[in-house]
């Protein structure tokens, strides 16, 4: 079980964290690390969706109110939320596994027969005839979001759906490396299932990563990575976070989450690192051109957690090799992903001068 925390005795002085280089992986490191995630097998538990996007141009206003007209020229429906997690799973060559709810829909059928399709296993994906799956549609113009509406269910579901749910995580968490709770507050994640997936994972040793919601702060427990954003971060603290007081929020997220290590992403800032027993430190963005962020932190779960199994590296080392994948996918649209020869092609268009020996 992980260590349970003493918020006093790892309480940090309010001080500037420790900065460490990016430049800490040569390029047959990187390449050996990348080789590393592949064939990892990680169950993947929370709210899927569908993320559409439609995409057009914008040539004159509304006569009837004072909107832009899009004039479509595309529309792309793709995996999302939890699903998109998967899609990063994948997308880095790990054979992932998926445990959530789709509504008795098109939605839900399309988004079944892609991730089966695309390698990942969906015998936990339970169809509740009482829910509409969840679809998040962006309409954006010219790279630019004009607005998004959404379609979906938050509601309690019934106990058939449960009973499925849990007899898919525990038959999930005996084929598995590690788990990943991605928690989109749409209702999957409720205590007794949190409850029943930690109390499975712990049994079988597997390393459990949660990005977490707001609304459900008061169910986590007992995990081994916690990956809220500033924002989040600054909820579960009761206090705005900034890099004056990052040292006091990591150690009380660490205390109130019940986790061996926390990670608070932080946008263009990068990323604040608190390993489970080393100094905490800042990391910098790997960024150098930002499209768009929707789903980056989903990114940066899957390459955390692939790269915490077995892989032979630090927290710290772990953060840099997410923040470098995260910023291959920000510099994309929509909610996009990154194969390990784009990862490395975008090392070298970093760093054109490092050692390749």
């Amino acid at each position: 079980m992980p260590r349970r925390y003493n918020a006093s005795a790892i309480m940090i002085e309010k001080k500037e964290l420790m900065k460490i280089s990016e430049d800490i992986f040569l390029r047959p490191q990187l390449e050996a690390l990348l080789e590393a995630l592949r064939g990892r097998r990680i169950l993947v538990f929370g709210d899927v969706m569908v993320d559409c996007f439609i995409r057009g141009v914008v040539e004159r206003i509304s006569p009837e109110a004072p909107v832009p007209v899009v004039s479509v020229k595309s529309r792309d429906n793709l995996p999302g939320g939890a699903a998109n997690v998967v899609r990063n799973l994948l997308a880095l060559g790990a054979r992932p596994e998926i445990v959530a709810l789709v509504g008795d829909d098109l939605d839900g059928r399309s988004l079944r027969g892609e991730l089966r399709e695309r390698g990942c296993g969906v015998a936990g994906l339970v169809v509740d005839p009482d829910r509409q799956t969840s679809v998040k549609t962006r309409i954006v113009a010219h790279q630019q979001q004009v607005v998004r509406f959404d379609q979906e269910t938050i509601l309690p579901f019934g106990d058939a759906s449960r009973q499925q749910l849990r007899q898919a995580i525990i038959a999930a968490c005996g084929e598995v490396d590690g788990v990943i709770i991605s928690d989109y507050g749409k209702g999957v994640v409720e205590r007794e299932l949190f409850d029943l997936l930690v109390s499975e994972a712990r049994q079988r040793n597997l390393f459990i990563a949660l990005d977490p919601k707001v609304a459900n702060f008061d169910l986590y427990h007992d995990i081994d990575l916690v990956t809220p954003n500033a924002m989040e971060a600054g909820q579960a603290c009761g206090f705005a976070v900034t890099e004056e007081n990052l040292s006091v929020a990591g150690a009380q997220i660490k205390e109130r989450f019940k986790s061996r290590s926390v990670i608070i992403t932080r946008g263009e800032d990068g990323m604040a690192i608190f390993p489970e027993s080393s100094t905490p430190v800042l990391l910098s963005t790997q960024a150098r051109e930002v499209f768009d962020v929707t789903g980056a932190g989903d990114t940066v779960i899957a390459v955390l957690t692939l790269a915490a199994l077995g892989s032979g590296v630090t927290l710290e080392q772990a953060a840099m090799l997410a923040n470098l994948v995260a910023g291959v996918v920000v510099g994309k649209t929509g909610t996009a992903t990154a194969k390990g020869s784009e990862v490395l092609a975008y090392y070298d268009r970093l760093r054109p001068h490092a050692s390749r020996s």
